[in-house]
């Protein structure tokens, strides 16, 4: 069952009710005030005022319950066209009754049911009362071919109505349609959004929170083997262990915050690889250094993030993966005329790419340059240590171009 008015032009109002109902009974007084009094005007009284149940115990109905051109709606129509032309048959005064009957017919016939039940209403009263009267056979083919146009009009317009309702419900379905294919993107939208925050979150974690654990656990061993045979080391690593915990919380911090890496808050990016290098240094008791090249200009934010990343990544690699052959490493930021590069390099005894291993360092490194358009590129053999390279187009402020104090360069040994 559809809602009343979804597939015609008609929407059941309290209004027509009204209309309808007023029409039928000023007509009925009207007929009974203006006709001599007698069988044929009480016929015609009754006949019109059977008009208002068959209206609110039928006719409503079919409107209501969206019968519109049924069997029923043609059973109807015919029915009050009968009763009709029965009264304006007995008191052509009554005609006026096409004003609620005629759209009442279109209501619950439709254009082609509606048509041929006020086709009967204007033909047959006047056909009758002709051929009764006698009238001449040329002023009843008159009649009859002025109705005929007549009702050819209200078909043709009823169907025009018919369609510009059906395009309505057709928009209106579309409407609904592209409403729900908006709120299914939305949804989709949030649910792709908390999947890129999770991955980037867990990204963040392995870069920073699971590497300074791992440097804690690894000073800790250490702490524990030179305790009792080189307490002065012990203590430097004891140091370093404190320091590494302090930055992992300062980490953790920035990401609830929802703020940028801690070393980047205080220091430029060439001095928070020159720091992150030189504690690699001294945790592992390799020679590290970070050397800075050609002429430092600002960088947005997300790239600068990428390269830090990227650097902390590729030296926790370093301490995973390097072994005890590694004895140095080396990051060096080189700016030139359409980025900036990064590349960390260490001498340890590197691995075949063709066999990678199951860790998510590498992964995490090349999305990260994919995010930015970059390319990042390893190179490594079985002896022969590996380099990690990371290439991004990065454009600059417009501030001018700084040039690093002397080529900076910092060096940490044991």
């Amino acid at each position: 069952m559809r809602e009343s008015g979804e597939r015609h032009a008609w929407e059941l109002t309290r209004g027509w009710d009204i209309y309808f109902t007023s029409v039928v009974l000023i007509l009925l007084a009207l007929s009974l005030l203006t006709s001599e009094p007698g069988a044929r005007s009480w016929w015609a009284a009754g006949l019109v005022a059977s008009l208002l149940p068959l209206y609110w115990l039928a006719g409503r109905r079919i409107i209501v319950e969206d019968r519109y051109a049924s069997g029923e709606s043609l059973v109807f129509g015919l029915v009050v066209a009968a009763v009709c032309s029965a009264a304006i048959f007995l008191d052509s005064g009554l005609g006026f009754l096409l004003l609620a009957l005629a759209p009442l017919c279109f209501m619950t016939g439709g254009s082609a049911y509606g048509t041929l039940s006020v086709g009967v209403i204007l033909i047959v009263p006047w056909a009758l009362r002709g051929i009764i009267d006698g009238d001449p056979a040329l002023s009843l083919l008159a009649n009859l071919l002025s109705n005929a146009v007549v009702l050819a009009f209200a078909y043709w317009f009823g169907r025009w109505c018919e369609r510009v309702i059906e395009q309505s419900w057709e928009r209106a379905e579309l409407i609904g349609e592209l409403r729900e294919s908006r709120a299914e993107a939305a949804r989709l939208s949030e649910q792709a959004g908390a999947m890129a925050e999770r991955e980037h979150l867990a990204r963040e974690m392995h870069d920073t929170l699971a590497q300074g654990f791992t440097s804690i656990v690894a000073l800790t061993q250490a702490v524990e083997s030179e305790l009792e045979t080189d307490p002065a080391t012990a203590r430097r690593h004891l140091a370093l262990t404190r320091e590494t915990a302090l930055d992992n919380l300062a980490e953790t911090r920035a990401m609830v915050a929802a703020r940028g890496p801690v070393l980047l808050e205080d220091d430029d990016l060439e001095e928070a690889l020159e720091r992150l290098t030189g504690r690699f240094g001294a945790e592992l008791g390799l020679a590290a250094e970070a050397e800075v090249r050609g002429r430092a200009r600002p960088l947005p934010g997300d790239v600068q993030v990428c390269l830090l990343r990227t650097a902390q990544e590729a030296l926790a690699n370093v301490r995973k993966h390097a072994g005890p052959e590694a004895e140095s490493a080396r990051v060096r930021l080189s700016y030139t005329d359409v980025g900036v590069s990064l590349s960390v390099r260490d001498d340890g005894r590197g691995f075949d790419p063709d066999r990678p291993g199951h860790g998510n360092g590498i992964a995490n490194m090349r999305r990260r340059a994919h995010d930015l358009g970059g390319v990042l590129d390893v190179e490594s053999a079985p002896g022969d240590g590996t380099t990690v390279r990371l290439a991004l187009v990065a454009e600059g402020s417009e501030e001018e171009p700084r040039v690093p104090d002397g080529d900076r360069q910092k060096t940490e040994t044991p």
